[in-house]
């Protein structure tokens, strides 16, 4: 196992390898730094809400939105009252419109909200957790930004023919398994059983990789034979045994429905990348354009660099909440030129080297 990472500007790409396999993809926006509370942090936060009816509390952390304290059985802490200040670490990142998780942890007194323990960045955690090397990408000789692509693909195709579809949504996430004309020497009920079985190990793969939680609807092909379904289910099973978060897996419905729960511990790919499904947001399509002015920059070290783009790109550029442009004059120099065009699109780019 390894770890691959590309340090672009206004982001970090970050992947997890099992031999020649992304089995993690993770995008750290600069963006985000100090704005955005992250697994593992500690904070030093206020009690803005004591909810009796959730059995917990809502606490200001000073970074992105409100964390929410479960108490648990044993009802609400002494503590934990309106106004106090409370040490909590994060335990599951904000997703969609839901805040961060939380759980108590014991802190010096201080000014509150405060950061007490920052996170260090996601390269080093893989590394303290799973014991393994980092390496940047152009080390590795791995192409990460390919690797990112293939993550957000929606259909997969599966080794000896069909493919499963990847389709998340607000409540869950559903993956459709396609024969699409495979065919087996064995028959119907056997080409149903290898596929559904290449299908669960692509499938947990892909659920890993794309940083996907809570409940995920896996359509798989039916099996009439019950001792087909059981081996199906230890299928998945197996195919999950290495994944760190928990997964708990429902039997196999009459319709040939798999359920499953997996444990958020991060946000998903998709809610990064994408305002909604298809539509990139528009930090997304500035962190493009810059990737292009990097390449263009290696290309040709001696042109100036133009990078024209519509007026959505062009204003998040323009506004530099990631701080892109004081790593781009350390890289590039003043051979930058950013400027606005009209005859792109909101959310287009082009960059054009110059030796005019």
């Amino acid at each position: 196992m390894r770890i691959v990472t590309a340090d672009h500007l206004g982001e970090t790409r970050v992947a997890l390898m099992e031999g020649e396999r992304a089995v993690e993809i993770h995008l750290e926006r600069w963006s985000e730094r100090g704005r955005r509370a992250v697994r593992g942090e500690v904070y030093r936060g206020r009690v803005r809400r004591v909810d009796a009816s959730l059995n917990g509390a809502f606490i200001a952390l000073g970074a992105g939105p409100d964390g929410f304290l479960p108490f648990g059985g044993a009802g609400r802490p002494d503590e934990v009252h309106e106004g106090a200040a409370v040490g909590v670490q994060i335990v599951r990142e904000a997703f969609q419109e839901k805040g961060p998780s939380l759980t108590l942890f014991e802190v010096e007194p201080g000014e509150a909200p405060e950061t007490v323990v920052p996170a260090p960045p996601v390269a080093e955690r893989l590394a303290m957790f799973f014991e393994a090397p980092v390496k940047t990408a152009q080390e590795a000789g791995v192409d990460i930004d390919a690797l990112v692509d293939e993550a957000l693909e929606r259909v997969i195709p599966l080794a000896g023919g069909g493919h499963i579809i990847v389709d998340p949504v607000a409540a869950l996430t559903a993956i459709d398994v396609d024969a699409a004309g495979r065919k087996s020497p064995g028959g119907g009920a056997k080409m149903a059983m290898e596929l559904n079985k290449a299908a669960a190990r692509e499938a947990a793969r892909q659920i890993r990789l794309r940083g996907i939680g809570g409940v995920v609807a896996i359509d798989f092909l039916p099996l009439k034979k019950k001792a087909d379904q059981g081996n199906l289910v230890a299928s998945i099973k197996s195919a999950f045994r290495n994944d760190p978060a928990k997964v708990d897996i429902a039997p196999p419905s009459r319709f040939a429905i798999v359920e499953l729960s997996r444990q958020r511990l991060t946000r998903p790919l998709h809610e990064i990348v994408f305002e909604r499904p298809g539509l990139e947001t528009v930090e997304t399509c500035a962190l493009t354009a810059l990737r292009d002015l990097e390449r263009e920059g290696r290309n040709d070290r001696a042109a100036r660099l133009e990078l024209a783009a519509g007026k959505e790109v062009h204003a998040w550029l323009k506004a530099d909440p990631a701080g892109w442009h004081k790593a781009a004059r350390h890289r590039y120099g003043d051979r930058i030129a950013l400027i606005e065009s009209e005859a792109l699109g909101p959310r287009q780019s082009l960059v054009t080297p110059r030796r005019d």
